[in-house]
């Protein structure tokens, strides 16, 4: 059978193994994905369970709408893809609370909340407080917030918090209520509390979802994991199959906690694990250095990725001492320049954080290396894009009093805070108050306008043309044609793509809305347009994808990896070095500078610890040490001075430790961590 084709022997038994609990550990570039959609399609051929009966569960809608689309690819069971559960943990969860609003404690069309809606009902919230908006930022609190709500805690009293903490959340919290509203984290923690209120609902998913699938396992959080539990509970021998890597678990920063996947014999006893360890992205040395590497964690289930048939060795992975950040840029560049054939998507740059990329952005500009910045906004973060939606949102919901804040001024209507107090002292939504309170004689004109582009039977014409007819009423395409702004003309080309591409896919607007609200907290920001451009990036923001060549820039001490200090810290930190140099398909590229300005300063660096743990048989230091395996090409390899000690750790008895950033035949120029940088004999210094 087509799903059954070109498996090897570990993947073939992921997708056949269907009854019990099943952990599948898959390494970087196994083939995950392809694993899931093979299992669905081998579930559904086999008769085990209808469509419906399958719920399976992503972290992005990116990775939802792949493995949808791969499973539809089998022509004999594509026609049931509609009624399979397939999405991720927001969508499926906002499905159920849907169908079940009322028990929920919900309106059925209640709102979903984003960052920017959060903090302006925060702002409210911490002024009606009489708090300080300094000591309690709306930023800070929508982090707070949603890191609270991550956890599956929905009893906030029993919370350690102090008194201003609880009194922000518990009037937060209402003041969704009384808008009509959920945020983010609300999806999951409200199906959560339906499920323990209701134990009839929670009986009838348990009995429905016959096979459950999880991918991405590393990255749950606690309330996903209470899901998780709560479905399978009282299941004799539950059928789940969580998919994913522990060596890749690199957000506990959001709330992801590893423990879920090392525990997982603990949660479901009795479980079959299968390592999927065939890599078909990278050659043997990459991939011999990340196993080297990821070997150092002591918290770990333990793997070892090797080459798919017919995949050499390859080149070493380079790792290079440069005197400086700006050093380290041109090298890049010039790399890029030398080799790129006019081919540079297959170029990036993985930085350890965003600050990072200045130098290299300065050095391409000027080079005239064509580069894409990934992680600057996204189409639904863009200002105008979030206006658009305001304005239909209300269109929608009347009662939206945050989509009226921020549109109420755009374009200016003379309508600002004195006025919306004003409106709501009426105790009315804001947009029933703006159609009876007594403004000023050109406030009531302005406001009557406003009203206006409103008041026409949206649902009897295609969302498109609704759409359109209420930006262009409302006078909002007109402000942006006005506008003397530089990027006026991108902004409404912003527009006109949300408009004609996104609207236009949706039959009704709510859908519409439901979509955007999904996509403005979506994690996947990794998205390429397939336009010939370098990318840089940070490594978070790497995860998934692949590149021929990879620069993996700033591996120094204080830096990657950072200034943590648990061993837990480190741990993340080495994993992320192993997903990054495991995005590599051919080469790898690792640098330190001697030297690197940060915020301002000049500072001295250490090579990180991770250059250390790396097996030297992979790689190629300074260009002087010749791998064990293939050497590259003349061309490929960095030319460095034969011999040369520079970049080398030395500890001198008075100075300390240092880096040496020159050399003659009977001194060392030495970067001393404490002393700064001095001359001393070779004599009087030790090699580390």
């Amino acid at each position: 059978m087509d799903y059954m084709s070109d498996l090897n022997e570990q993947q073939e038994l992921a997708v056949t193994t269907i009854d019990g609990p099943l952990l599948v550990l898959s390494g970087a570039g196994t083939g995950k994905t392809r694993v899931l959609t093979s299992r669905v399609a081998h579930i559904l051929y086999s008769g085990a369970a209808y469509p419906w009966q399958i719920l399976a569960l992503t972290f992005t809608n990116k990775a939802a709408n792949e493995m949808r689309f791969r499973v539809a690819q089998y022509s004999e069971i594509a026609h049931l893809c509609g009624d399979l559960w397939m999405g991720t943990f927001h969508s499926i969860c906002l499905r159920i609370l849907r169908s079940n609003c009322d028990a929920a404690g919900l309106r059925r069309d209640f709102l979903i909340y984003g960052e920017d809606d959060q903090k302006a009902v925060l702002k409210r919230v911490i002024t009606n407080l009489a708090l300080d908006s300094k000591e309690f930022n709306s930023s800070d609190w929508v982090e707070n917030i949603s890191n609270i709500k991550d956890k599956g805690i929905f009893d906030f009293d029993k919370m350690v918090l102090s008194p201003a903490e609880q009194k922000i959340l518990r009037e937060y919290n209402a003041e969704l209520a009384r808008l009509s509203a959920i945020d983010f984290g609300d999806i999951i923690l409200f199906v959560l509390k339906l499920f323990a209120t209701h134990d009839e609902i929670l009986r009838k998913y348990q009995n429905q979802f016959k096979y459950i699938m999880v991918d991405e396992f590393q990255d749950t959080n606690a309330a996903q994991m209470k899901l998780l539990k709560m479905l399978t509970q009282n299941q004799y021998v539950p059928n789940i199959c969580c998919v994913g890597d522990d060596d890749q678990s690199i957000y506990s920063w959001r709330g992801a906690e590893i423990k879920n996947i090392l525990e997982f014999e603990k949660t479901f006893p009795n479980p079959q694990v299968i390592r999927l360890e065939t890599n078909y992205r990278s050659t043997g040395n990459i991939l011999g250095a990340a196993n080297s590497l990821i070997k150092n964690n002591m918290e770990r289930l333990g793997k070892d990725l090797r080459t798919a048939p017919g995949v050499d060795n390859g080149e070493p992975v380079y790792i290079l001492t440069v005197p400086s950040d700006w050093d380290e840029a041109r090298f890049v560049a010039d790399t890029i320049t030398r080799n790129a054939n006019n081919n540079f998507s297959s170029f990036a740059v993985l930085i350890r954080m965003g600050s990072l990329s200045r130098p290299f952005e300065e050095e391409f500009t000027s080079r005239q290396i064509p580069y894409r910045l990934i992680g600057a906004t996204k189409f639904y973060d863009r200002m105008e894009i979030r206006d658009a939606i305001a304005y239909i949102r209300l269109l929608v919901y009347p009662f939206d009093d945050v989509s009226f804040e921020r549109i109420i001024s755009k374009p200016s209507r003379q309508i600002g805070p004195a006025a919306i107090a004003k409106l709501r002292e009426s105790g009315k939504s804001l947009m029933d108050a703006l159609r009876t309170t007594k403004l000023s004689a050109k406030q009531q004109i302005l406001a009557n306008e406003f009203l206006s582009a409103f008041d026409f039977d949206w649902q009897s014409v295609a969302p498109k043309e609704a759409v359109q007819q209420l930006l262009e009423n409302s006078g909002y395409l007109k402000m942006w044609r006005d506008s003397k702004e530089a990027d006026s003309a991108e902004r409404l080309e912003h527009i006109r793509e949300l408009v004609n591409s996104v609207v236009a896919k949706y039959n009704t607007i709510p859908e519409f809305l439901e979509h955007a609200a999904l996509m403005m907290t979506d994690d996947n920001d990794n998205e390429l347009d397939g336009k010939n451009l370098v990318s840089i990036m940070t490594i978070h923001a790497a995860k998934g994808l692949e590149f021929d060549t990879v620069f993996l820039p700033a591996w120094e001490e204080g830096v990657f990896p950072n200034e943590k200090k648990s061993d837990a810290d480190i741990e993340e930190e080495r994993r992320l070095a192993y997903v990054a140099i495991t995005r590599a398909r051919i080469r790898a590229i690792i640098t330190n500078a001697m030297v690197r300005t940060v915020f301002g300063q000049r500072l001295y660096q250490m090579p990180s610890r991770f250059i250390n743990e790396i097996d030297s048989r992979y790689v190629s230091f300074n260009g002087n040490q010749k791998p064990k395996y293939s050497a590259p090409t003349a061309s490929q390899k960095p030319k460095f001075k034969n011999e040369s000690v520079v970049g080398k750790m030395v500890s001198h008895r008075e100075m300390g430790t240092g880096v040496i950033i020159a050399e003659n035949d009977k001194t060392l120029t030495v970067a001393f961590k404490t002393r700064g940088i001095k001359n001393v004999a070779r004599d009087f210094v030790k090699f580390i």
